[in-house]
C-alpha cells in the first residue's frame, strides 16, 4: 500500500504502551479500514510483546518488533505473540516509511 495512506504507531518506551498501541491500532482500523495501520515495537516495550498474554496482532492490523531488540533480549520471532512480524530495526523502517509519507504516532 502506498505510505502515504499508512500510519505507524511507535511504542519505544513502556511494555504496557504495546497493548495501548495495539488498542489504538484496532480502533484507527475500525473508523478507517483503508489505512494501512502498523504497531512498530521497540526498546524496552519489546518486552511487553514478550510478556506472558502479550496482544496478538488484529485483523487489519500489522504489529512488528525489531529484530535488533529481540536479539538482544536473546528472543526471536518465535517467542512473539501470533500474528507479529518482525522487521530488521525498527528506527530504519520508521524513518523509510515517513520518508514516503507515512504518518508517525509516538505511544
Amino acid at each position: 500500500m502506498n505510505d502515504a495512506r499508512t500510519v505507524i504507531l511507535h511504542a519505544s518506551q513502556n511494555p504496557h504502551d504495546v497493548t495501548r498501541a495495539v488498542n489504538s491500532a484496532r480502533h484507527l482500523h475500525a473508523a478507517h479500514p483503508e489505512l494501512d495501520v502498523r504497531v512498530i515495537v521497540n526498546g524496552s516495550a519489546l518486552d511487553g510483546l514478550l510478556a506472558s498474554g502479550a496482544p496478538s496482532a488484529p485483523d487489519g492490523v500489522r504489529v512488528q518488533a525489531c529484530a535488533v531488540g529481540l536479539g538482544k533480549r536473546g528472543a526471536d520471532a518465535d517467542a512473539l505473540p501470533r500474528g507479529v512480524e518482525t522487521v530488521p530495526g525498527a528506527i530504519t523502517t520508521i524513518v523509510e516509511a515517513e520518508l514516503a509519507g507515512a504518518v508517525y504516532v509516538r505511544i
